[in-house]
């Protein structure tokens, strides 16, 4: 049973690594399916997709970081809510490349991760959880970065 302390969150599985979000946080997990390109978008935004009967941008945590990496086939793809009540996209799709794990920590299982450096628009934090890194997703600035991309 789920103590009243006790985290919950999603972890997403990347390519190179692995990011939580709050739990609450993601809308759906879908497949990954019928993405279409967007003209003069930046390379980190993969397409937009429909879901649900709403256009959702799709993006790539990866690309957004290192602007060298690559896209490759994902897998699924979790939907997102967006933070602002009147924002454009009211919905923002993450690219993940494995499947996606509810969890629940206590406190004493997170820690700062002090030694991480990190300049990736995406990330708010660095942290360790029972020890293994994990970055916690930024969902405000992913949100500002695609309103700034003006799909």
């Amino acid at each position: 049973m789920a103590n009243n302390n006790d985290i919950e969150c999603m972890l997403l599985t990347l390519q190179s690594e692995n990011v939580i979000v709050p739990n609450a946080s993601v809308a759906e997990v879908v497949p990954s399916r019928d993405v279409t390109s967007v003209e003069d978008a930046p390379d980190w935004v993969l397409g937009k997709m429909k879901w649900r009967g709403t256009e959702v941008p799709l993006v790539s945590f990866e690309i957004a970081g290192d602007s060298s990496a690559r896209a490759t086939n994902s897998t699924q793809i979790a939907v997102l809510y967006s933070l602002e009540a009147d924002s454009q996209y009211p919905y923002i799709g993450l690219a993940i490349s494995g499947v996606p794990h509810i969890s629940r920590f206590t406190r004493e299982q997170i820690r700062s991760d002090e030694n991480a450096q990190t300049s990736h628009p995406m990330v708010a934090q660095k942290i360790r959880v029972n020890g293994a890194a994990v970055s916690i997703v930024d969902i405000a600035a992913m949100e500002q970065m695609v309103s700034s991309a003006q799909l």
